[in-house]
């Protein structure tokens, strides 16, 4: 059978658009139709209705058929793959943004690893929209993220919640107050972060939606390295402040008033997730709470 074939297929079949697939096999779109050409010849069949014109492509009822089997032969080989490291009970692939990868998870991270038996670790860092489809096509076994997308296939739940905060440069002489106005902030020195609708809806009500943002991020480590004259602010996570605090020692950090929304983390799982990642699900889970990061 052809291995790269049907893992085209999933990934076509999940994405629904041939570049989408190819930018989750980190592939060209050419090899994409190639092997998916390759897979359909071995096949007999056609799997993947191809319109020209049409941005957007669906399964034949041979491909709707096919998915199934393809989803199953999927978790057997991954299966088959992860007998290969001696010794290991788990194995477990696990995605997340920047924040939640390299701020809030470390910790159970390293608890996973130094498990007994050794949990065999994966793990991936990349934007939420981009894990659901991981998650969807169950390349990746369990995804934490910052908003909420209706999927056929994937499980979503309350993973944990936390404030927002003021990270600012001060004024030289300045005396801080615990809490800051937000019209006590210059918008000018502002670096957004675009932390969520709910986030925007508030933003939009305390300053001016109209006016252009100078400086927008997708990193709370651009934050520490950029924000350097005094009057820059940004909102952060409450648990970005220790290590923006450790490489920025100008920031100080700040409550303010009429707050943001707090930040909603969400697991994403797949409804019917491999065999060989329950028992590595199950030790997340009991890892995850055990750092206090529980269902709401």
């Amino acid at each position: 059978m052809h291995e790269k074939g049907i893992e085209t297929f999933l990934a076509v079949a999940m994405s629904r658009t041939l570049g989408k697939a190819a930018e989750l096999l980190n592939v060209t779109q050419s090899t994409v139709s190639y092997n998916l050409r390759e897979l359909e010849t071995e096949m007999g069949m056609i799997l993947v209705d191809r319109q020209k014109g049409i941005k957007s492509i669906r399964l034949t009822p041979a491909g709707e058929g096919f998915l199934p089997l393809a989803l199953k032969w999927q978790e057997v080989n991954r299966e088959i793959s992860n007998t290969r490291n001696p010794g290991s009970a788990y194995a477990l692939s696990i995605g997340g943004s920047e924040s939640v990868n390299c701020r809030l998870l470390p910790d159970v991270y390293m608890d996973l690893m130094s498990n007994d038996p050794p949990v065999y670790l994966r793990i991936y860092t990349d934007p939420s929209d981009q894990m659901y489809q991981a998650v969807e096509s169950r390349a990746v076994d369990v995804a934490i993220v910052l908003h909420e997308e209706t999927t056929k296939y994937v499980r979503i739940e309350d993973f944990y919640t936390e404030s927002l905060m003021l990270a600012r440069v001060p004024y030289e002489g300045e005396t801080l107050s615990k809490a800051v106005s937000p019209s006590d902030l210059m918008p000018e020195m502002e670096f957004y972060i675009e932390w969520g609708s709910g986030y925007r809806l508030w933003h939009d009500h305390a300053w001016d939606p109209m006016r252009s943002v100078k400086m927008r991020l997708d990193s709370v480590n651009l934050v520490a390295v950029m924000m350097v004259k005094p009057g820059q602010w940004c909102l952060v996570p409450r648990s970005a402040a220790k290590y923006l605090s450790f490489w920025n020692k100008k920031i100080v950090f700040q409550d303010i008033s009429d707050a943001p929304p707090d930040l909603i983390y969400y697991k994403i799982t797949h409804r019917c997730p491999k065999a060989s990642a329950i028992a590595g699900l199950a030790l997340f889970d009991e890892t995850a709470k055990k750092h206090g990061f529980e269902k709401t």
